[in-house]
């Protein structure tokens, strides 16, 4: 098993009733083991050299619109 962070986005309400399925095919690639982790990858920190004060600009423009982090688990069922 495997505890961590991810990236979600905002789900209007005329898509509620497919919110899960929206927020996990969004937050799959920006799974983490912590939530800077999670942040990077929803930002691509890793593709391209970002300043940390840039990072934390980047990070709020996100979350301003509605992007959160929130803990996940990932187990692997035989």
């Amino acid at each position: 098993m495997f505890s961590g962070y991810a990236i979600v986005p905002p789900v209007s309400p005329w898509d509620e009733k497919h919110k899960e399925a929206i927020q996990m095919d969004n937050a799959i690639r920006t799974i983490g083991a912590t939530e800077a982790e999670a942040w990077a990858r929803h930002c691509q920190f890793g593709i391209k050299n970002v300043e940390p004060s840039e990072r934390s600009r980047i990070i709020q423009h996100w979350h301003d619109r509605g992007y959160r982090v929130v803990p996940v688990r990932v187990e692997f069922v035989t």
